[in-house]
């Protein structure tokens, strides 16, 4: 594990790169060719903060959650998203307005540029292949997120204050093209090699790279959808060069243990509390006898109280519901991006899923799968092995593997870091299904400067709209 990073450092970096004053939008609009002079060697420390930071990590993780039922809102802006109370434009503005389009993109825009050819710092063809899968991964949850976005017309400053939005297949097209020149790019003989400015992966590229392939193999399987086959059998050729094991997890760990630097999901609960664990997902645990719920969940007097989607009660102070354990949620938690364990559950449904479908395989990479996410747990392998006996968790029979086993196990890996995906995953697979009795969104609303500023070009759609490769059409 990488050693963390100065408490000053991190704070110099947060105050950088997630200001929202007007000074940043000044600065980048006064060239929109070379918004500024600042070297890459200074933003890539700001970038590798700031993606696991404001799109893994925070409003649209702690909103995402709740949606997907891996929590229950049972306090402040989370109780009132469990109730469909503020489900509009105010809801993401946040990671919207004030940090993805402002600042992350820009920055990652200006080492693409500089180390690329013809750019200021021509030649560092490290940074600018991790620049790239960043950038790829911030634009694949954005438009999973909200569904159209402005992209080829975005982050030109003054040249266009107005973008029009791009379809949600075009960039994904674009994105799945952008990691494969991050590929090349870190293949290169690079003039510079990122070190500790890097804070994932400390320059590591053959990290980088298993990062990319393993990206591209989960936003390929999100077009099963759209293309059943093709996605599935694309997603096996990406997978076939990611993560290798649990060693090589596309994780940010250099959170500190003083005030403003812990974890996010840390950070909210110790000063928010807005989160119960969701009876959902607690009865998903239960009718398998999940040896994770004593490592997963806190106890009121004595027992697993797990509160109800939509109709909990106020308790921020976590005396009515069972809070995520401390063993989770500590001020230096690895905040997972994309895992070992989830890769594996990919492979495991594209075996079934493919044109010729693969049962062993399939049982197989499921196993892993799941032996990863158990031991990333801290189950105990006598524990594992009693849990993996139960038919309804492994079949001993590989054509007894169903794709329901799959999502299942992969929700529960997905818990709780990796709630944005889990909610992009309920959508396009429909696991697990919904307790809430208010309608579950199905995308995030605009944010309000978007619609007072570009209203022109802000798709009419709603909250309940699907996106693209959810329902079909480009709203």
């Amino acid at each position: 594990m990488k050693k963390f990073i100065s408490n000053i450092s991190l704070l110099l970096i947060l105050l950088t790169v997630f200001s929202c004053s007007d000074d940043i939008m000044d600065e980048i609009d006064t060239d929109p060719n070379n918004p500024t002079d600042v070297p890459i060697q200074m933003l890539m420390p700001g970038v590798t903060v700031g993606t696991p930071y404001w799109v893994t990590g925070t409003t649209l993780a702690w909103f995402s959650s709740v949606f997907v039922e891996q929590t229950a809102g049972a306090h402040g802006q989370m109780r009132d998203a469990d109730r469909r109370a503020n489900i509009n434009s105010q809801l993401s503005e946040n990671s919207w307005a004030f940090y993805i389009y402002p600042s992350l993109l820009p920055d990652l825009k200006i080492i693409i540029e500089k180390g690329s050819e013809g750019g200021t710092e021509e030649g560092k063809w490290a940074h600018v292949g991790i620049a790239k899968i960043l950038m790829a991964y911030t634009m694949l949850v954005s438009t999973d997120t909200w569904g159209r976005i402005p992209y080829t017309e975005a982050l030109l400053g003054n040249e266009n204050r107005k973008p029009a939005y791009d379809t949600q297949e075009s960039i994904y097209n674009a994105m799945f093209d952008m990691l494969d020149e991050a590929i090349d790019d870190l293949q290169k003989e690079s003039f510079a090699y990122p070190g500790t400015e890097d804070l994932i992966f400390e320059g590591d590229l053959d990290r980088w790279i298993k990062t990319a392939y393993s990206l591209k193999a989960r936003y390929c399987n999100r077009l099963s959808k759209r293309d059943a086959t093709g996605s599935a059998a694309d997603a096996l050729a990406a997978a076939a060069n990611g993560f290798e094991s649990l060693e090589d997890d596309f994780s940010f760990v250099n959170w500190a243990d003083d005030p403003g630097h812990e974890n996010t999901w840390y950070q909210e609960e110790n000063e928010r509390k807005h989160h119960a664990i969701s009876a959902t997902f607690y009865d998903i645990l239960e009718s398998m006898n999940d040896p994770r719920i004593p490592l997963f969940c806190t106890m009121i007097n004595d027992q697993y109280v797990p509160a109800p989607n939509g109709t909990a009660l106020q308790d921020q102070a976590g005396q009515v519901y069972s809070r995520i354990s401390n063993q989770v949620i500590y001020a230096t938690a690895p905040l997972p991006i994309m895992t070992y364990a989830e890769l594996k559950f990919i492979e495991a449904e594209c075996h079934l899923r493919k044109a010729s479908p693969d049962p062993d395989a399939a049982l197989a990479a499921y196993e892993d799968g799941l032996n990863a996410a158990l031991e990333q747990a801290g189950v105990s392998q006598g524990d594992i092995n009693t849990f993996k006996n139960q038919e309804q968790v492994l079949p001993p029979d590989a054509a007894d593997l169903t794709l329901e086993m799959i999502y299942a196990q992969k929700y529960i890996a997905l818990w709780p870091y990796g709630s944005v995906e889990a909610y992009a995953e309920w959508r396009r697979t429909g696991y697990p299904e919904m307790n809430n009795p208010f309608e579950t969104p199905r995308r995030f609303p605009y944010p309000q400067n978007e619609i007072s500023g570009n209203g022109e070009n802000v798709p009419d759609v709603t909250p309940y709209n699907g996106v693209w490769w959810d329902d079909g059409t480009e709203d």
